[in-house]
C-alpha cells in the first residue's frame, strides 16, 4: 500500500465517525509521514466534528471543507516528503509514546472546543476554516512535521543510551 492510500483510509476512517473522539479514532503507527498527515487534519476535524454535531445545518459545509481541507493538506505533503528534510519520515515507524501524547492532546483540544457555545463559534469557525490557504496548510503541516520528527529522534537518543 503507498503513502497516499494509506493517508486517505486514515483519513477516511476519522471523517467516517464524525461522533468519534480522537482517542476511538485508528490512528496510523505505520510512519512518521501518515500520522503527520492525519494529525493535521485532525486539527481541523476536532472543529468540524463538534460543529456538525451541535449545529446540524452547518454540516454540509464543514464535510465539504473537510474534504477540501484533506486533499490540499495531502497535495502539500507530498512535495513536503519528497524532500530531504522529511523524506525518512515516509519509512519511519511511529513510537506508541507518541502516539499515545498526541492523543492526550487532541483529546484536551477537543473537550476544550467543545465547552464553547457551539451557536457562537463554529460559524466563525467554518469561515476561519474556509479561509485557510495553501501557506498556512503549509505552515501547520511543516510544524507538525517537524514536532514528530523531533519527538521520534528525541526518543531514539533516549533509547540508544
Amino acid at each position: 500500500m503507498n503513502l497516499k492510500n494509506s493517508v486517505f483510509i486514515a483519513l477516511a476512517i476519522a471523517f467516517v465517525n464524525p461522533a468519534a473522539p480522537a482517542a476511538e479514532v485508528v490512528w496510523p503507527k505505520s510512519s512518521a509521514a501518515d500520522l503527520s498527515i492525519f494529525v493535521t487534519a485532525l486539527k481541523f476535524r476536532i472543529h468540524a466534528d463538534h460543529c456538525s454535531d451541535k449545529v446540524p445545518l452547518l454540516k454540509p459545509e464543514f464535510e465539504n471543507l473537510m474534504e477540501d481541507l484533506a486533499s490540499r493538506i495531502q497535495g502539500i505533503s507530498q512535495g513536503f516528503l519528497a524532500s530531504g528534510r522529511f523524506r525518512e519520515m515516509k519509512n519511519k515507524p511511529v513510537a506508541a509514546e507518541i502516539v499515545d501524547a498526541l492523543k492526550d492532546s487532541f483529546n484536551d483540544a477537543r473537550h476544550n472546543f467543545e465547552r464553547r457555545d457551539a451557536a457562537s463559534v463554529c460559524p466563525g469557525t467554518l469561515q476561519n476554516l474556509g479561509e485557510m490557504d495553501d501557506e498556512a496548510l503549509r505552515s501547520d503541516l511543516t510544524e507538525t512535521l517537524t514536532a514528530i520528527q523531533s519527538m521520534t529522534r528525541n526518543l531514539e537518543k533516549g533509547s540508544a543510551r
